[in-house]
């Protein structure tokens, strides 16, 4: 593979990447339109059966997510392959500093590198997310948003 598929294919991957948060965050947003519509006001096993479904989808989302990283550590080992040969040009070694670690912050010690920070969002942002997920599907009381409203004949004055 020459050093031009492998950025092309690791500039892909972020163009997916970006797609799968934002389907993360439709699914997300959709879930929270159902509890407070219908979900919310259902009984247990109704919630029990929603949240595993939730559970699902994005089980099922990270899990591509951790194949892609797989795949994605595969492109930055042919760049260090590339770069051992001594053929990796500017662009190559830009694409590689991006998986290369170091150091952020005065604060920490450790050295993390641009695609260790945001693997490490994504993992805590979806952990987030599904904590406030059964928070909201089990614990919130919802209260329906729609107040009834009847219409009562109006009495007649006599006089």
């Amino acid at each position: 593979m020459t050093e031009g598929e492998v950025i092309e294919q690791l500039i892909e991957f972020t163009s997916i990447l970006l797609l799968g948060v934002s389907l993360i965050f439709s699914i997300v947003s959709a879930y929270v339109v159902a509890l407070n519509y219908f979900i919310g006001s259902a009984n247990l096993a109704a919630r029990i059966a929603s949240f595993v479904f939730m559970t699902l989808v994005l089980g099922m989302l990270m899990a591509t997510m951790a194949g892609a990283s797989s795949t994605q550590a595969g492109l930055i080992a042919r760049l260090h392959e590339l770069d051992a040969a001594g053929q990796l040009t500017a662009a190559g070694r830009a694409a590689l500093a991006n998986a290369t670690p170091e150091i952020i912050g005065v604060v920490t010690h450790h050295a993390y590198s641009i695609d260790q920070i945001v693997l490490l969002c994504a993992w805590v942002g979806m952990g987030a997310v599904y904590l406030g997920l059964g928070y909201l599907t089990f614990l919130h009381r919802w209260r329906p948003d729609v107040i009834n409203v009847s219409v009562q004949p109006k009495e007649r004055r006599t006089a």
